[in-house]
């Protein structure tokens, strides 16, 4: 038995006897045979071109158009209109475009100042054979929608923070590319990603082929804790090992597909870490309702109800990133927690906060 069959067969085991609140919602229990199936036909090293990838954790540019349906298009273009501009026509079809878009949205985004970041330094890896890898500089770095996707997320967060984070949490981190993302640029960053199986071994997999031991996996020698210096992929109904603080917790696209109730257990337990940075990319409007036999959510859980959730533990808004920033369905937000924001005030401004806090507020005041 390999590593990799020890970790999937490990979270399988105890899935079921896991906490409810742990195990895939109505959402996810399709999605979960669908990718072990792909996981066991195909193997792990070509897990980024699974069919079943694109839907479930590895989304695309365009409309995933093959080599050989552009290189058909574009000569059937020429026939019609022999001068056509056969590089704008090429990109456009390809995703290319879209994929250059975010990149340059990112770069005028990113506070540098606050956080000093090389966005043209690292691309995606290959590791996983990306479907997609759009090489939109010139060199042999490639840039992909899920890499551009969580480099839109840190970019907002850049506009916010103190200093850059050096400890991160995820939730349904996919195959892991926050990760990449963030020790591949500093060996001082910390990050443990939850996740339910399959995921949870693809993204085992992808970050310990690029950082070997220095993550920690679920598998049968895995020691039961992960503490404060410790980057590791570990199933959901761990994170209770997983010590904090941290300096930042992100969800993209994970909480959407969660009913309410669990995503409310989730936020306690993010917050019981002491976390002090939240970064949240999902859906405006929440994931369709399942219909008879069809994939969807019992209930829908909403950008602005995954910030309700927040608030009510002490976390506020700083920001919301949707058009021109995010062309998608997709809300961006940044919140921070008020222990910030009452660290850094004078003794004056707390003493005033304080009794702010504790006085009776007016009917008006209440209601606003």
């Amino acid at each position: 038995m390999t590593m990799w069959d020890a970790v999937t067969k490990r979270s399988l085991d105890e899935i079921d006897g896991a906490d409810p609140l742990y195990r895939p919602t109505n959402f996810w229990q399709p999605g979960m045979r669908q990718l072990l199936s792909d996981m066991d036909e195909l193997g792990l090293q070509r897990f980024k071109s699974w069919p079943t990838a694109q839907y479930w954790f590895y989304p695309t540019y365009g409309a995933n158009v093959r080599p050989e349906t552009t290189a058909a298009a574009l000569e059937r273009a020429v026939e019609v209109q022999p001068a056509v501009h056969q590089p704008w026509l090429r990109e456009a079809l390809s995703g290319a475009a879209e994929a250059r878009r975010d990149l340059e949205v990112v770069r005028i985004m990113w506070d540098h100042r606050r956080w000093p970041f090389k966005v043209m330094g690292r691309g995606e890896s290959r590791v996983g054979e990306p479907p997609q890898y759009f090489r939109l500089d010139g060199s042999k770095r490639g840039w992909t929608k899920p890499y551009l996707n969580y480099l839109l997320c840190m970019a907002a967060l850049s506009r916010h923070v103190d200093r850059p984070p050096r400890s991160v949490l995820e939730i349904g981190g996919g195959f892991g590319v926050l990760g990449e993302i963030l020790m591949r640029r500093s060996n001082a960053v910390r990050y443990v990603d939850l996740d339910i199986p399959p995921l949870l071994t693809v993204a085992s997999y992808y970050l310990r082929e690029l950082f070997g031991e220095r993550v920690d996996v679920y598998d049968d020698e895995w020691a039961g804790k992960v503490g404060p210096e410790r980057s590791a992929v570990l199933p959901a109904w761990r994170i209770d090992d997983a010590d904090g603080p941290f300096d930042l917790f992100v969800n993209c696209f994970s909480f959407q597909e969660m009913e309410p109730h669990v995503v409310a257990n989730y936020v306690a337990k993010v917050a019981e870490k002491n976390v002090s940075y939240v970064v949240s990319l999902n859906s405006r409007k929440g994931k369709p309702k399942a219909g008879d036999g069809g994939i969807g959510v019992v209930e829908q859980v909403t950008s602005a109800h995954i910030v309700e959730e927040f608030a009510g533990h002490g976390y506020e808004l700083l920001g919301t990133y949707g058009p021109p920033y995010l062309r998608s369905a997709g809300e961006l937000t940044v919140l921070r927690s008020t222990r910030l924001r009452w660290r850094g005030a004078s003794a004056g401004a707390r003493r005033r906060l304080r009794s702010w806090r504790l006085a009776p507020r007016s009917e008006s005041a209440r209601t606003r």
